[in-house]
């Protein structure tokens, strides 16, 4: 059957000047008003991850055990937090020690070099398994995306996952590829940081190794070694992290075991699964545009019917493309809908949806480009979309960066009165 694909139409890299300009937009959208206090939409993030990095500067990790822990200002009292592994607040602790400054720019700073990282890690991924021009087009839209944008310079659990994630899934490819245990030590090292950092990347690892048994399952093509790497180390780190918990946390895994079940899809809700999928579709057409939408709507939902013409359209030929885009997507719709409430109020709980969005639309723009050189239609389209990623991505990061978060504010302002007080915080 006749793909409409080009002989030319090969995995490669994108032209390093390419590259070179889609990295510098990248850091500059991220870097928007880097050294201004914590006053946005969700930046209250940032004060309570200082506020975790001080605990440990301030008793240091024998005083906390290395788990997140608040402590009272005005009595020393120690409160644990534990919700998550305590990789992030470490993580920050660690660039205050050594940039000798608690202030907001060194924070969204450490969060802003992992996102870079994880646009370097796509590019090289996606180089592995599409054109030069979806690897490049791919890139650009990971780092235009309001979704990316801005949420890729808050101090959260998010932009620090998505760097294991990538690291799980090029090492995954990698290895899937050419074979080799340096790329196994890749995966495996992409899984026990993800685990160190947050939950979401173990949907990732879960997500994989539940490829890998399919394939096994079905007697396809299936990596036996991978399989083992992935269920060891999730298994691995998860156990270290209830270990962990248990041990330094005081009660941090009833806690643990509390907020599971809060976030579990079968408690009772004040909404309905229609109006969260409306919720959602909202979230995505503003976060990563109407064409993000489309493409991604197209892609999934070629792969889940299996329709052979229209990811041939796409170009996803590859059947490892075709598992990277599964295992990807599914883990970050898995996400979603493991905790809907908080998916529900919170925007950024579809960032782990952007490596599945940015390679729909990599592929998407290569699609087109291909077909643009014989038909209007597609060049026209090609250029429509093009706007309409840009006018939207304009203005809901215009909306973002000048819109105070009234609640940010208060819950900074709730964070420094409570408890240990950056010495970089403007007034008493």
């Amino acid at each position: 059957m006749d793909t409409g694909a080009s002989a030319d139409a090969r995995p490669g890299r994108p032209h390093p000047v390419a590259a070179a300009g889609v990295f510098l937009v990248a850091a500059l959208l991220l870097s928007i008003g880097l050294t201004r206090d914590w006053r946005l939409l969700h930046e209250d993030n940032g004060a309570f991850f200082t506020t975790l990095a001080l605990s440990h500067l301030r008793l240091g990790l024998a005083g906390t055990r290395a788990h997140d822990i608040f402590v009272l200002a005005a009595t020393g009292q120690q409160q644990p937090y534990g919700h998550h592994p305590p990789g992030v607040a470490l993580l920050l602790a660690a660039a205050f020690r050594v940039a000798g400054s608690d202030a907001p720019a060194v924070a969204r700073g450490v969060a802003i070099a992992f996102h870079l990282g994880s646009l370097v890690l796509l590019m090289k991924l996606l180089s592995l398994v599409a054109t030069p021009n979806a690897a490049t087009a791919g890139g650009l839209a990971f780092a235009i995306l309001p979704m990316s944008a801005y949420f890729g310079r808050m101090v959260g659990y998010e932009p620090f996952g998505l760097f294991s994630v990538f690291v799980q899934l090029l090492g995954w490819t990698l290895y899937r590829r050419t074979g080799g245990g340096r790329w196994l030590l890749l995966l495996g090292s992409g899984v026990v940081l993800g685990g160190l950092l947050d939950w979401a990347p173990l949907f990732f690892t879960a997500s994989l190794g539940t490829v890998e048994a399919v394939d096994l399952l079905a007697g396809r093509r299936s990596q036996r070694a991978a399989l083992a790497v992935l269920a060891l180390a999730g298994i691995g780190v998860g156990a270290f992290d209830l270990a962990h918990f248990a041990w330094a946390g005081r009660g941090a895994v009833r806690e643990l075991s509390d907020v599971f079940a809060k976030a579990s899809p079968l408690t009772p809700r004040a909404f309905t699964w229609l109006d969260l999928a409306q919720n959602q579709l909202d979230v995505f057409r503003r976060y990563f545009t109407h064409t993000g939408l489309v493409a991604t709507a197209l892609l999934a939902g070629a792969l889940v019917a299996r329709r052979g013409r229209l990811l041939a359209a796409f170009g996803v030929a590859d059947p490892l493309l075709s598992r990277l885009l599964a295992s990807s997507g599914g883990a970050g719709a898995a996400y979603i809908l493991a905790a809907p409430a908080w998916a529900k109020v919170h925007p950024y709980w579809q960032f782990y949806l952007l490596p599945f969005a940015a390679t729909a639309v990599g592929l998407a723009v290569e699609t087109l480009l291909r077909r643009a050189a014989r038909s209007r239609r597609a060049l026209a389209l090609l250029g429509c979309a093009g706007l309409e990623v840009l006018a939207t991505s304009a203005y809901t990061l215009h909306l973002r960066h000048t819109r105070v978060g009234v609640y940010a504010v208060e819950q900074t302002r709730v964070f420094r009165s409570l408890y240990l007080r950056p010495k970089s915080a403007p007034g008493p």
